[in-house]
Formats: structure tokens, C-alpha cells, sequence
């Protein structure tokens, strides 16, 4: 025997230990590559961190920053501190007029304090109050509970009850706070679902018919906790109820407070992202104008909206990298490298969608190469210059030890199992685990270390080196289950025990050995039952006769009564052996009577009672069956051959008539009624000949006598064919035919040519037969696993028999006989359906005639 190195114990456990090395290698790498992919650092980047895709990727986000800010807070350029500011106005998007021109109107500086909150204040309970003229008034709870307590206002009750404990009771409901009335909680309900008629004055005077909670829809119109007044009113519950525009419009006034106050958020926000880039704080410059207006935005000192033309033509001179992105340049000024049209279209895609100043603008951006401040810029500069040599080799080891791995992984998979002293298959204790239990618990065990290690580097306090070396512990603990499983199930497969030690497999071998008992046992019940209660009853009969004279035994002494017991048991082991001996023969004689010997009798000598009687009645059925089947066995020979030779013979006779027909008219007699006489004769040897051929096809096609040569069909293609074949035969006779079919083909196995006779026969039954100027439908539904046809007509005769008759020979829809046909149509095309597997059926309602052919799909 050969002996091979890789199948040494100490060769394996060194493989082992140097794949799951170098995949923790491999995995450090893989750690180290994305740490270093985190720090901005691309691979196959420029050395240069002013020329890499890293710089360009933070300028460009940086930008998006400086845009975004500056776009948020142009709402702080359209109105200073004293002047008003129109909700209606600022919602809408048209130009401020500074005027209250709605109703609704904040100073600007109310609206930038309240929105530079941390939080906005929700809790305020809005009441709405139906007056007697249908109209609502909006009122704080609080203010509505201090008019109840004073008594200014009073709930007036439909019936006499505590009115003080009942007017607490609704209060608390009307607070917005939870509220248990009756066994139920509402807190939404109005008044009157407490039975309150209304609420009056002091007088007594119905002041609201109804109060109910104000509800929001979401949080943009829910109530707010009011820190400034609006102008010229106390509070916007006063706009909503006085003024004429805003009359029950609550929901939309808190609506335009709150998109008022997130716009004004925005913009505070922006001043705090545009402090951060001033000049000396960072080594960006930038120049951001709307060219409609000359709005300048900068951090460059000096810049104006009269000077920054020149300034930009100083500021690109330089030796510094930047972009200057405009619609109004042609060819937009560029001062990175490596920069593509592509790109410069994504600036000016970020610029426009975040800018405010649409497509009217010009942004210039630059960076201080000498980098002077300590900014985000620059510590990205300082990452990338200290990672960048490092990533390619790490890439180039990364994918190395890779390799190694897979080809230590390749060497395994081939030694698993053997060793150089035979060429069997050795399993360890753990290969002899039920396959699905050691799969789950390698699986879990590994999940839950790889849990751990993530959860370990997702902490933020963990430094970049500790994250690289969980990188390797990940590696270590992936590898070393990741062999153990695999070399298990290699040697499972080599073993051919994977299935044979499945959890699985016991499983469906037990539920299959239970399933074959009850189905044994029920085939048992089922089988001549009551035989079977005979023998039961007989069985419980000598059982108890046993115990009785076990009892009288040793009653009366023992030696007795155990010979009685040995000579009943003899008895009955030769009573219930006859009855066996009995079964047998019976069945061995029905077996060979179902294998064809009719001729076979059972023996009854030997037999006695109802086994006797049992056996005697098979072998008159035999004789029976015998007699049947030689009769049906001689008609059938009969009519075959009186079909065969009455055919044969009309033939000859026929095809003389056809050819003497066919030679008078090539004398072109010149009596025209000599001629007609022809035409009536070539017609009716035609239509004999037909005639003769369809006796023939019916023949064969009951006895099933026909080879069928099947092949896969498309259903729906082929009875189109037969449509296009029939319609001039349609329209002849007027019928309109209204087809549906269904979007799916359908494929099926059958004869095609036989297919095409039985659809014929079909759609040219109802061309002769249907009643002229009506529908013929045509429908082919596809009902998984079947594919069904369906033809409907009127008949133009009415149809006194059943459908049965109407597929037996020579039988015809039309009693008087005036159309052409033979009356075998229908019957060849059920043969036919039958003989290629599927099913043929007619129905008759009245003049409704209906045929369906259904096959199953393929």
C-alpha cells in the first residue's frame, strides 16, 4: 500500500493548525484593510493626499456641509430681528412682506428664539367648544376649568344627580389625563356622551352645546405651549376665534407654527455650522453667491458682492487646489486632478439641490495646501499619510494567506478520514452525532463567540490596534469551527453516513413504521370482518373456558382439569389451522382465476361450512366470467370482421364508380343535365367514401386498435389552427363565434394528428347542426393540472335524446337526416379523447348543445 504524506496524524494536526493561522492572518488583514478603508484611504489611491480620491471625497462633503448651512439659514436675510414674519406668507414660499396680512404673524426674533429651544413644549390641552350657532371656540382646559370653578361657567345635567362629584368627574376627562368612567377609558369623549344637555352662564344661558378635546393628526399640528404672542393678539387660540381667515382653522394655524419653528431651527443651526468655518479656524475658504441678488456668503476677509470677481480670478491664480462650480461657466474651472465630467456634473447636482439660490449661483472652494490649521481636513490629511503605504501590502498578504488557507482546507478535505494503514473511512466520536444535532451546535457555539467578539469591537473606547487583533480572533474562532464541521461532514459523505446517522431519517422511519402499522391493522379490520369476529369471539370464548377450569383445578386437584385444558387447546390449534389451511386455498384460487385461468375450480372436499359455500360461489363466477368473456370475445371478432370486409368490399366498387365518374366528365358532355347528373354522383360516391372511412376510424378507435404516436403539443396553438380552418364554414351559416382563451400555454402529450380528427369532428358537428344567426363559444380556460375546451352552440334542431345517445354510432342531431354526415363524428372524437388520456363529455340543456375536452398539461 502507497503510502501518502498528507495522511500522517502529525501531518494533519500541523495542516490544521497552519490553516487556522492563516485565515486569523487573513481576517487581521481583511480588519486592518476596512480600518484603514474607514480612515478615508482608497486602494490604488495617489500617494499625494492632495491628488488622491480620499481629498476630493472631503472637500466635496465638507462643501455639501457649508452649502446645506448657508441654504437653511437664508431665512435669517429675509427679515431682521423687529420685523414680522407671516405664517401664511413663509409657508406658501412667497417673498415676505413683513406685514400681518393673514392675521397669523410672529416677530422674526420670537420665532429664532423659540426655535433655538431644545425642546418644543407639546403638553397644552386644547378644548373645542360648540356655541348654539354651530361654531366652534377654541379654549385652554386651563382657562375653561377656572370659569367652571368660579362658577362663570356650569355643566347643566339631563337628569337631578351630584352635580359637584360629577362636575370633577368630567373636568378630569377634559384634563387629557387617563379617565375611568363606567368601566371604560376614554379621554376624547365630549360632554355630552356623559350626559350633560350643555354648558351655561351664570344666568343660566346656553353658552356651548358641546366640548370635546382637540385631537392632531401628527406632530406638526398638535397644540404647543405658547412662549410668544403673535402680533396683535393674546394668543393664536384669539387669531383662530376672531379672525375671519382662520375660523376653525386650528389644526392648519399649529401646522404653520410648527413648520415655522423647524425653518427657523434649521437656520439657527446653520450659524453654528458656518462659525465653525471662519477664517483661522480652518483650512478651507469658500465663496458662496447668488447671482441673482449678489448675496455673498464667504469666509475670506474682504469679499463683497462688488469685489468678488477679482478676488476670484486672485483666489484661482494661486497654487492652492480648489473647484469653482457655475452654471454660468461653460466649462466649469477646476483645481483638482483627476476630476471628470462626471464629476463636475455631481457637484453641480449637490449645489443645486441644497442651494437656495436654485441655478442662479457661483461656489468657489479652496484649500490651503500648507495646511496651517489643526481641522477635520487636516487630521484626515494625517490618517491618510500614515495608513496609505500600508494598505497595499496588507491587501497583497490579506489575499495570500487567503490562498494558503483554501489550499490547506483543499489537502484536508482529501486526507479526512484515512490514514496510510487501510483505505477505510475512520470516524471520531463526533462524526457519529446525529448529522443535524452536531450542524446546530457548531453553528451556535460559533454564533455566539462571533457575538461577543462584534459586541467587543463595537465599543468606542476600543483603539484601532485592539480592533485589528479581533479582526484575528474572529478568524481564530471562524477557523477552528469552521474545520471542525467541515472535516466532519467530509467524512460523513466519504462514510456514506450523512443520512444514515440523520436525525431526520429516524424520524421519517418511525412516523413511516407507525404509518405502516395502523394501515396494517386497518387492512386487517377491513378484511372479511366477520370472520374476523368470529374468531375473536371464539378466541375470548376458549380464553375463558382456560380460566374456568384453572379455577375449578385447583379446586378439586390439578391433573384433571390441566388434561381437559391440554386436549380443548389441541382442539382449537386444529380448528383454527383447518380455517387457515381453508383461507389459502381460497385465495390461491382467486389469484389464479385474476391471472386469467376462468377454467380453474377450487377444491371443496376438504372444505366444510362457510368456506364451502365461499369457494363454490368463485367457481360458478369463474365459470361465468369464462362464458362472458369468450361471448364478448366473439362478437368482437365478429363485428371487426364484419366491419373489415363490408369496407373492403365497398371500397372496390367505389374507387370503380369515383374513377368512371371522373372519366365522364373529361368527355365534357355538353347537356347541362347530363353534366348535373355527374356532379350529383362524384358527391355522393364522395360523401360514401367518407362514409366507409368513418366506419373504419370508428372501429378502430372503440377497440383501440390504432398506434398513437405521442408527442408534446401546444393546446391552444392547435385548436386556433382549427378556428382558422372553420371560419369561412362559420360565416357561411351566419354563426358569430366569441372566443376566449386564456394568457397561458399549455402543453400536452398527445397524437396531433388524432387531436386534429377529434377537433374537427368537433367544430364541424357544430357547423352542420348549429342554428344560423347565433353565437358559437369558444373558451380554452387553463385550470392547473388541466387544460379544458369548451365549445357551446344553439342547435338548429331540437334534441330529444340524451347526450349518452348522442355519442353512440350512427346517431345524429338532426332526426330528419336532411345534412351530410354519418352520425359517427362525435363517437370517433370520444374514442379518440379517451385512447390519448383525457375525457370527452356532452351536455344538453333544451337547443343548448355543449361539448368539453379536457387533457392534463404536461
Amino acid at each position: 500500500m502507497k503510502k501518502r504524506w498528507y495522511r500522517k496524524s502529525g501531518i494533519k494536526g500541523l495542516l490544521v493548525l497552519l490553516t487556522i493561522f492563516f485565515v486569523a492572518v487573513s481576517c487581521v488583514g481583511a480588519g486592518a484593510f476596512v480600518v484603514i478603508m474607514n480612515t478615508g484611504v482608497q486602494p490604488l489611491d495617489s500617494k499625494s493626499y492632495v491628488d488622491s480620491q480620499s481629498f476630493r471625497d472631503s472637500v466635496y462633503n465638507l462643501s455639501h456641509t457649508i452649502v446645506n448651512a448657508i441654504s437653511n439659514r437664508h431665512i435669517l436675510d429675509q427679515a431682521s430681528d423687529d420685523e414680522l414674519v407671516d405664517l401664511a406668507e413663509l409657508n406658501q414660499g412667497t417673498e415676505l412682506t413683513h406685514k400681518n396680512t393673514s392675521g397669523l404673524a410672529y416677530r422674526a426674533k420670537d420665532l429664532y428664539d423659540w426655535a433655538k429651544k431644545s425642546s418644543w413644549d407639546r403638553s397644552a390641552n386644547v378644548l373645542i367648544c360648540r356655541q348654539p350657532d354651530g361654531n366652534d371656540y377654541y379654549m385652554y382646559y386651563n382657562d375653561f376649568a377656572d370659569k367652571i370653578i368660579t362658577g362663570e361657567l356650569k355643566f347643566v345635567f339631563g337628569s337631578e344627580q351630584g352635580q359637584e362629584e360629577y362636575t370633577k368627574d368630567i373636568l378630569s376627562m377634559l384634563s387629557g389625563k387617563e379617565y375611568i368612567y363606567y368601566g371604560y377609558t376614554d379621554n376624547s369623549i365630549g360632554i355630552r356622551d356623559d350626559g350633560v344637555e350643555y354648558v351655561a352662564d351664570a344666568e343660566g344661558n346656553v353658552v356651548y352645546t358641546d366640548i370635546y378635546n382637540y385631537e392632531s393628526s401628527g406632530n406638526n399640528d398638535a397644540p404647543l405651549k405658547e412662549e410668544y404672542k403673535p402680533d396683535g393678539a393674546d394668543g393664536i387660540l384669539d387669531v383662530v376665534n376672531n379672525s375671519k381667515e382662520w375660523k376653525g382653522n386650528i389644526s392648519r394655524a399649529y401646522q404653520y407654527l410648527y413648520e415655522a419653528l423647524v425653518e427657523y431651527s434649521d437656520a439657527s443651526y446653520g450659524e453654528k455650522i458656518l462659525k465653525t468655518y471662519t477664517q483661522g479656524a480652518t483650512n478651507i475658504n469658500y465663496m458662496y453667491v447668488d447671482t441673482k441678488s449678489d448675496k455673498v456668503y464667504s469666509n475670506i476677509n474682504g469679499v463683497t458682492s462688488a469685489n468678488y470677481e477679482k478676488m476670484l480670478d486672485k483666489l484661482t491664480s494661486g497654487a492652492d487646489p480648489f473647484m469653482l462650480i457655475s452654471p454660468e461657466v461653460q466649462d466649469c474651472i477646476l483645481g483638482f486632478t483627476n476630476v471628470s465630467s462626471w464629476t463636475e456634473s455631481y457637484w453641480q447636482s449637490m449645489i443645486e439641490n441644497t442651494g437656495y439660490a436654485g441655478e442662479n449661483y457661483l461656489y468657489f472652494v479652496s484649500v490651503d495646501k500648507d495646511f496651517p490649521v489643526l481641522d477635520r481636513i487636516k487630521q484626515e490629511k494625517l490618517a491618510y499619510e500614515k495608513f496609505e503605504p500600508w494598505l497595499v501590502p496588507i491587501m497583497v498578504v490579506s489575499v495570500a494567506a487567503f490562498i494558503l488557507a483554501l489550499v490547506g482546507i483543499v489537502i484536508l478535505t482529501v486526507a479526512a478520514g484515512r490514514n496510510n494503514e487501510d483505505e477505510k473511512v475512520h470516524l471520531n466520536f463526533f462524526d457519529r452525532w446525529y448529522t443535524e444535532i452536531a450542524a446546530g451546535m457548531i453553528v451556535v457555539i460559533w454564533l455566539m463567540g462571533l457575538s461577543i467578539l462584534i459586541q467587543a469591537m463595537d465599543s468606542e473606547e476600543m483603539r484601532i490596534i485592539w480592533e485589528v487583533i479581533d479582526f484575528g480572533m474572529i478568524g481564530i474562532w471562524t477557523g477552528g469551527w469552521f474545520l471542525t464541521g467541515w472535516l466532519s461532514l467530509v467524512r460523513r459523505i466519504k462514510a456514506r453516513s450523512l443520512w444514515r446517522d440523520s436525525l431526520l431519517r429516524h424520524v421519517l422511519r418511525m412516523i413511516k413504521k407507525i404509518f405502516k402499522a395502523i394501515g396494517n391493522l386497518v387492512v386487517f379490520m377491513s378484511k372479511n370482518t366477520i370472520s374476523r369476529i368470529k374468531i375473536a369471539a371464539g378466541f375470548g370464548c376458549f380464553v375463558f373456558a382456560q380460566m374456568l377450569l384453572v379455577m375449578l383445578g385447583f379446586g378439586a386437584g390439578a391433573m384433571l382439569p390441566l388434561l381437559l385444558l391440554l386436549v380443548l387447546d389441541v382442539a382449537v390449534l386444529y380448528w383454527l389451522l383447518k380455517k387457515a389451511w381453508g383461507r389459502e386455498q381460497i385465495i390461491g384460487g382467486l389469484k389464479k382465476i385474476t391471472d386469467g385461468e376462468l377454467q380453474y375450480k377450487i377444491p371443496t372436499e376438504k372444505l366444510s361450512g362457510e368456506q364451502e359455500m365461499v369457494a363454490d360461489y368463485i367457481n360458478h363466477i369463474g365459470e361465468g366470467l369464462d362464458a362472458a368473456v369468450e361471448n364478448s370475445l366473439k362478437n368482437e371478432r365478429m363485428k371487426t370482421e364484419l366491419i373489415t370486409n363490408v369496407s373492403h368490399d365497398i371500397k372496390t366498387p367505389l374507387t370503380s364508380i369515383i374513377n368512371y365518374i371522373d372519366l365522364l366528365k373529361r368527355e365534357n358532355p355538353e347537356d347541362p343535365k347530363i353534366r348535373g347528373y355527374l356532379e350529383v354522383l362524384e358527391n355522393k360516391a364522395q360523401r360514401l367514401k367518407v362514409l366507409t372511412e368513418d366506419v373504419v376510424e370508428a372501429s378502430k378507435a372503440s377497440t383501440g386498435n390504432i398506434t398513437l404516436e405521442m408527442t408534446e403539443l401546444n393546446f391552444v396553438e392547435l385548436v386556433n389552427q382549427v378556428i382558422g380552418e372553420f371560419e369561412e364554414k362559420f360565416e357561411e351559416r351566419k354563426l358569430q363565434m366569441i372566443v376566449h382563451f386564456d394568457e397561458e400555454e399549455a402543453i400536452i402529450c398527445a397524437d396531433g394528428r388524432r387531436l386534429w380528427r377529434v377537433l374537427e369532428n368537433v367544430f364541424g358537428n357544430t357547423a352542420k347542426y348549429a342554428m344560423e344567426n347565433t353565437r358559437v363559444y369558444v373558451d380554452v380556460s387553463v385550470n392547473r393540472p388541466n387544460v379544458q375546451l369548451s365549445l357551446k352552440n344553439i342547435s338548429a334542431q331540437p334534441l330529444n335524446i340524451t347526450a349518452d345517445e348522442l355519442t353512440e354510432r350512427f346517431i345524429r342531431g338532426d332526426v330528419s337526416r336532411n345534412t351530410e354526415g354519418s352520425g359517427l363524428g362525435l363517437s370517433i372524437a370520444k374514442d379518440l379523447v379517451q385512447l390519448q388520456g383525457g375525457t370527452f363529455n356532452l351536455y344538453l340543456d333544451g337547443d343548448l348543445f355543449k361539448v368539453t375536452i379536457e387533457f392534463k398539461m404536461k
